[in-house]
């Protein structure tokens, strides 16, 4: 059951949060409470085929524990940002002022339902109890840095000729992506990194704007387009565009942004992968320190032309060290081809075992001897891998004689399947058992 008391709450588009991004705590009383109870869905993975940004299964998705129960609490007006606008949702915690000896209860999902901000909540909290909320200002510092600064990246790209058609926000520690409808050359990329960069540097300020009677094409389907607020966010005279997220106040505290690497997607569609502010700083200092890393093993500079030049030469190397094993098992399998031709002189059956070499070597082994092995009334079992691991079987000769040693191989060998016709039949080993080699050895030399 739901418990309100008669306080009107601010509406997203309204709240203090979004009034004032810098704000960090706010003095407030609960408005409602009611149990979260998940909705039931038709669709068998448990998701509906379209998902609103006020879906209420959110709530287990950003910290909540399946089975523990959570509550929708709705305060008077909210210091923390619900999801929205490409924006993850705000951290923090509510303490109960009344009581500040109880234990802070911490909010780690806000979601907008319609018009009213809601808070998941660990804890039930009776309608007009009076709370103050803090905001993890750290986590919403990092939501902004990003938010702004693929407002302002955008705005320079559109300048370009590449419209942003969507993006996404990693979340903290992760690289975001603008998507564009075609691939920014390098000499692009160089232009929009250094002129992102300057705007930066020109320390614009960052207004929102609530202008009546106009309206955007981005509002959710579920937002009250009349009772709602739309919010327009102006960078300098640079960009202006709708939007309900919650947004730095100058261009200078970006701090910086940096462009990563690109994925091609959806024909000639492009994600431009991109960080910024203090996100970009630290994943630049960490590749850095991971840069310095790789030197020390490859024993070169910790230059970034100095690492590459390394990592060409360990490259080179192994790809002629690649050579020469390929040149060495070619001259095994020969030898190999040349024992099972000369057993085969006098006995019908022939088997051979290579435990680290694979698939590839048996048909290499199998390539010396087929000619041989048609002329002749005889079989040759093939087999590779090791105990406790898997490993390929190959038989191969007369089809009868093949057909038959198929079904020995079953036997044997438990985890065994595989199928053929004729004068071969290839298998796969899941596993292999305890002296299943050895039995399957004999039982070749005995058929």
């Amino acid at each position: 059951m739901r418990v309100t008391t008669a306080i009107t709450p601010a509406i997203v588009g309204a709240l203090r949060c979004q009034k004032d991004s810098y704000l960090q705590t706010l003095d407030t009383e609960v408005v409602s409470c009611e149990e979260f109870v998940p909705p039931k869905s038709s669709q068998p993975n448990g998701k509906s085929k379209t998902k609103k940004s006020t879906d209420p299964t959110k709530g287990l998705e950003n910290g909540d524990v399946a089975g523990s129960k959570t509550w929708l609490v709705e305060l008077a007006d909210s210091v923390l940002f619900p999801e929205g606008g490409g924006q993850h949702t705000d951290y923090g915690v509510l303490t109960i002022l009344k009581d500040e000896r109880k234990e802070a209860i911490p909010i780690r999902n806000m979601q907008r339902h319609g018009l009213r901000c809601i808070h998941f909540s660990p804890a039930p909290l009776e309608p007009g109890t009076p709370v103050r909320q803090t905001v993890d200002f750290a986590r919403r510092w990092d939501l902004m840095q990003q938010h702004t600064g693929q407002h302002l990246l955008s705005a320079v790209m559109d300048s370009m000729d590449l419209p942003t058609l969507g993006w996404s926000m990693g979340q903290p520690g992760e690289m975001n992506y603008v998507e564009l409808p075609r691939k920014p050359s390098e000499e692009e990329l160089q232009t929009i990194q250094t002129e992102c960069n300057a705007k930066i540097r020109k320390s614009m300020p960052i207004t929102v704007e609530t202008p009546e009677g106009k309206g955007s094409d981005s509002l959710p389907e579920d937002y009250d387009r009349e009772k709602g607020v739309v919010r327009f966010i102006k960078i300098g005279d640079m960009d202006y565009n709708a939007c309900c997220g919650t947004h730095l106040q100058n261009s200078s505290h970006i701090n910086i942004i940096l462009l990563h690497h690109m994925q091609s997607v959806r024909g000639t569609n492009c994600r431009l992968f991109f960080t910024a502010g203090d996100r970009a700083i630290k994943m630049a200092t960490e590749s850095i320190t991971g840069l310095r890393s790789i030197a020390v093993s490859l024993s070169s500079g910790s230059a970034p032309a100095d690492v590459a030049a390394g990592v060409q030469r360990i490259s080179d190397q192994v790809s002629e060290g690649r050579k020469k094993v390929n040149k060495l098992l070619a001259e095994i399998a020969a030898f190999e081809g040349d024992r099972i031709r000369s057993h085969l002189q006098g006995q019908t059956t022939a088997f051979m075992h290579r435990g680290a070499d694979g698939l590839d070597f048996i048909n290499l082994v199998l390539f010396e001897i087929k000619d041989f092995v048609k002329e002749r009334e005889v079989v040759v079992v093939l087999c590779s891998g090791e105990i406790k691991s898997s490993g390929s079987i190959v038989v191969f000769g007369k089809p009868d004689l093949v057909e038959k040693m198929a079904v020995k191989v079953k036997e044997v060998v438990s985890t065994a399947k595989g199928g053929g016709k004729g004068e071969k039949w290839q298998g796969k080993v899941t596993e292999w058992q305890k002296g299943e080699i050895e039995a399957l050895r004999e039982a070749v030399h005995t058929q």
